[in-house]
């Protein structure tokens, strides 16, 4: 396997990996801000993950074994890679495309363009900020390679090449004005306030997705922690590390984080991330706290005590218990659910700001507070 593709498996393996951990929080921001996931977003997330991955890969990988490279020298001539494609071109087109430095001037814009289209489709800055972040993150990579890998090294195995930086910032650039009309059309339709304030499908889903989610990261990284502070830092053998303390850890903490938010708030992390509250019904508010536990016992806390559990079946009955949960949504015009049927509540929508926002001035013209 080459270099060119080890690289690409690597920046979508990890970029798939990054993609995953920043789930949580992009999904969060979304239905704050605009009270949807849409396709595209989720489309976006991938690409700038895999995308900012591969820009490490290709600018820094493969790294040489000890003693197998040869120190290099730094560039700081300014535009001089250009002049020396001139210099060694007869000035045809099919000369330029075939010069190796005008191919090396070429990747290096476009090495940048995607990313002044994420800083435009993403983060929703314009040209200047996508500018300075090129150059920022061009101006990184740079000093990397001149340090050695921040001393790693004893001294540079890549050129730092200030026609680099000046490259990369043109590319990112050139990313973020090319990204006007495509960020429109990826805007058409998505108006603000045009939101729907009821709980959809999709909507529960992505809940359930992400209470998932945030139990497995957080049992995983706690698990990980422990182990390493004990196999790296304390030097305990591994046959030695108890089996119960990898149990806690990794059912147990979530377990008690998703207990106490459904407990004191009547939401698990999931419903916290897409926006929605399990309240009760008009006339039935007492017994608040029972009702909550149901609403436990029946969600999130009965399919980790299922994951958790050791008796002969249990496997079986979390698919089953998964399944269930996954489809009673589609049993009901208000999509409940399981946990919400049981319990006696309902869910309804925290209300995203841009509706809110949109729709107060409407209530203050019509002469009623706004709220």
């Amino acid at each position: 396997m080459g270099d060119v593709t080890t690289n690409a498996f690597l920046a979508v393996l990890f970029g798939g990996v990054l993609a995953v951990l920043l789930f949580l929080p992009v999904v969060a921001v979304r239905y704050r801000r605009a009270g949807r996931l849409r396709a595209v977003d989720l489309l976006l997330l991938l690409g700038a993950a895999v995308y900012g991955l591969a820009i490490w890969t290709y600018t820094l990988l493969p790294v040489p074994e000890a003693g197998s490279y040869t120190c290099v020298g730094a560039q700081l001539e300014p535009l001089r890679t250009i002049r020396d494609a001139r210099r060694y071109s007869s000035g045809t087109t099919a000369e330029l495309l075939r010069n190796p430095v005008v191919l090396q001037v070429l990747l290096n814009v476009v090495l940048f363009v995607p990313f002044g289209f994420f800083v435009r489709a993403v983060l929703r800055r314009g040209f200047v900020v996508a500018t300075a972040l090129g150059l920022a993150v061009s101006l990184l990579i740079e000093t990397t390679q001149r340090t050695g890998l921040w001393g790693i090294y004893d001294c540079a195995y890549r050129v730092f090449d200030v026609d680099d930086l000046i490259l990369n910032t043109t590319g990112a650039t050139l990313g973020s004005l090319v990204a006007i009309p495509l960020v429109a059309l990826l805007d058409r339709g998505a108006g603000r306030g045009t939101v729907a304030l009821t709980v959809t499908l999709g909507r529960r889903w992505v809940g359930m997705a992400s209470d998932a989610l945030f139990v497995l990261l957080l049992g995983t990284a706690a698990t990980v922690a422990w182990r390493s502070w004990n196999l790296y830092v304390e030097e305990v053998p591994l046959s030695r590390l108890d089996p119960a303390v990898d149990a806690v850890l990794l059912w147990g903490l979530p377990g008690l984080v998703q207990a106490v938010t459904v407990l004191l708030r009547g939401r698990t992390v999931g419903e916290y991330v897409v926006q929605v509250r399990a309240v009760p019904r008009p006339g039935a508010r007492l017994w608040v706290l029972p009702r909550r536990v149901v609403k436990l016992a029946f969600g999130v806390g009965g399919w980790l005590l299922l994951w958790a559990a050791a008796f002969p079946g249990a496997t079986v009955a979390l698919v089953v218990f998964l399944v269930v949960t996954a489809l009673a949504p589609l049993a009901s015009a208000d999509r409940r659910g399981l946990a919400q049927a049981a319990s006696g509540l309902r869910l309804e929508i925290v209300r995203p700001r841009a509706v809110v926002a949109d729709r107060e001035p409407a209530v203050e013209a019509a002469g009623r507070p706004p709220g």
